[in-house]
């Protein structure tokens, strides 16, 4: 992170998450299965869908719930790529999830989808209608280029501002379902645990979050002079419209300089001269 300008990752700088290893799949064999509460379960190859109209570019954050996670006890000074490295901003193509979901049209009772990989671990999330409706992607590209193989090629979902792990890679099936599905990855892992011991399932949003680039445990500051003072922020539930900058621990701020695109679920580039 300290080493990139801009807001955008580049592809192989991506991280990567995986709880089966990477598949390694022939696009013209796979296929997307459309099932469940539809009038009319359907099946597309990767072709089909590439034909659909109303194809979009977005550029998107993808963060890893656990992202920053080693800081919840205090700072940390392995550096920034250490404490909030899993996390990478790019552009994705494909369609809309809602055009593949209308062409199959969901019944009224159908409130929830369930999105499946082809890894072997059969990664499995659930995402209320609502969402998958609103403004979910299958992403078959990346930064103008096809997804890398460990970033889910030929196919996944994207999930705007929602947790990684619901990002399915590899996606080969959609559910249509009336509750969510229960499955391993929404109750025995990724939930929060409670004051009161209980755990709570289905912390879907990424919320605003921020990390100074430079100067940073990695890049720290060599010289007396012009130094550039740079980091990023973003938040799942929008658009950053202001960052704020503390060089003394908090006792006084000042408003930073946003450069760069601001977009809606998105790292955001500031600086503070």
């Amino acid at each position: 992170l300290h080493e990139l300008d801009g807001i955008i990752t580049p592809s192989g700088l991506c991280f990567e998450r995986h709880h089966g290893g990477i598949a390694e799949i022939d696009p013209a064999n796979h296929r997307l299965m459309i099932n469940g509460l539809v009038e009319k379960p359907l099946v597309f190859s990767m072709e089909d869908l590439k034909r659909f109209p109303g194809r979009v570019n977005r550029v998107y954050f993808l963060e890893c719930a656990a992202n920053s996670g080693m800081e919840w006890r205090g700072a940390q000074l392995n550096g920034c790529q250490y404490t909030h490295g899993m996390v990478h901003n790019v552009m994705y193509t494909g369609i809309p999830l809602k055009a593949v979901l209308d062409e199959a049209g969901v019944r009224t009772n159908g409130k929830w989808i369930l999105a499946e990989g082809a890894d072997s671990s059969g990664m499995t999330r659930s995402i209320p209608i609502e969402k998958a409706l609103k403004d979910c992607i299958l992403a078959w590209g990346m930064n103008g280029e096809a997804l890398r193989p460990e970033q889910g090629y030929p196919l996944r979902i994207v999930v705007p501002g929602w947790e990684g792990n619901m990002w399915v890679k590899w996606l080969r099936r959609i559910e249509v379902g009336d509750q969510p599905w229960q499955h391993r990855e929404e109750t025995s892992k990724y939930t929060d645990l409670l004051a009161d011991g209980k755990s709570r399932r289905f912390t879907f949003v990424m919320d605003a979050k921020s990390v100074v680039t430079n100067p940073s445990p990695q890049a720290p500051l060599k010289q007396k002079g012009p130094n550039v003072l740079s980091g990023l922020a973003w938040s799942g539930r929008g658009t950053i419209s202001r960052v704020d900058v503390s060089l003394d621990g908090g006792k006084n701020w000042r408003t930073a300089r946003i450069d760069g695109p601001v977009l809606p679920m998105s790292l955001t580039r500031f600086y503070f001269d």
